[in-house]
């Protein structure tokens, strides 16, 4: 048991609660009652654990950087390993730590994580705040991140939310192509996509172990819970032009990730692999992304 703090946030039938002590997660979102994300265990959460469920942002990277370290502008940085994932680090650094709540309403809230220069090995300061705004069925969540370095900073960012595998699930999405391998096998070469979700109604998620990883993302997913009947959009930004989806060993959660970069991403723009584009951020300068999750068929 432990006193985390739970800011609850409701707009007509739904329903978000976040956890800023934790990582800046969200832990539950419903709609009518019908749990959207895995909901985490907040009744006995260790802060130093990770869990899967909820929602977190990925900040200033998504997924793996290879052998925890890349090259930017000829000079190679080395960050701290993550140990669940090591000699790799994983994720950037906003799910580990505490944010602060600077604004909250019924409906709304607006957080903050400050990063110091140096911390996880990471080189350069930033801030990111995470706005998080409930209208009746749908749910807004923003991400701006600003380099409060001297020094132009590399960054990716995105989302990764652990939706509830508690039905037959269909999916429908476009996207350019995918790449060739599972991201912890840090692929280097796309492929034209296998299992194509852009068909009208969609198609059924996999329910073994896999994870793939899209690129040239168009921006929208459906999600469609057959058995409830229950259907959702997610729209992404145009800087989310990545997507990974994820189902683990016994299906209990899938994940479907809008992102900025695909993985390793800092190292396949050195490497001039696919034409990987970076974003850099100069002294001062700020970018924002937003998602926006709405239900749009209800029973």
């Amino acid at each position: 048991m432990n006193n985390l703090k739970i800011i609850k946030l409701k707009n007509g039938n739904t329903r978000l609660n976040l956890l800023p002590d934790y990582g800046g997660k969200i832990s539950n979102l419903s709609f009518d009652g019908f749990e959207i994300f895995r909901p985490l265990p907040t009744d006995n959460i260790e802060l130093l654990k990770s869990y899967k469920g909820g929602n977190f942002a990925l900040v200033p990277f998504s997924n793996r950087i290879k052998n925890s370290q890349f090259m930017f502008k000829n000079k190679i940085y080395k960050l701290n390993k993550s140990n669940n994932v090591a000699p790799h680090t994983i994720h950037g650094h906003g799910y580990l730590y505490k944010w602060d709540v600077i604004e909250q309403s019924l409906n709304s809230v607006l957080i903050s994580y400050s990063h110091e220069n140096s911390e996880f090995g990471w080189p350069w300061a930033y801030d990111v705040k995470q706005e998080i705004i409930l209208d009746d069925y749908t749910c807004s969540i923003g991400l701006t991140i600003s380099n409060r370095s001297n020094s132009e900073m590399p960054f990716g960012f995105g989302f990764h939310p652990f939706f509830n595998f508690n039905d037959d699930i269909k999916l429908e999405f476009d996207a350019d192509k995918e790449w060739l391998g599972f991201p912890e096998n840090f692929p280097t070469k796309t492929q034209p996509i296998k299992d194509n979700f852009n068909i009208k109604n969609g198609k059924y998620l996999w329910k073994k172990e896999e994870t793939v990883s899209y690129e040239g993302f168009k921006g929208k997913v459906k999600i469609h819970w057959v058995n409830y009947n229950k259907k959702l959009i997610l729209q992404a930004d145009k800087i989310f032009n990545h997507l990974i989806v994820h189902v683990p060993e016994g299906a209990n959660y899938f994940c479907v990730e809008p992102v900025s970069q695909p993985t390793d991403g800092f190292n396949l723009v050195h490497n001039r692999i696919e034409n990987i584009i970076n974003r850099n951020l100069k002294p001062g300068k700020s970018a924002t992304g937003m998602i926006k999750i709405k239900l749009i068929q209800k029973n």
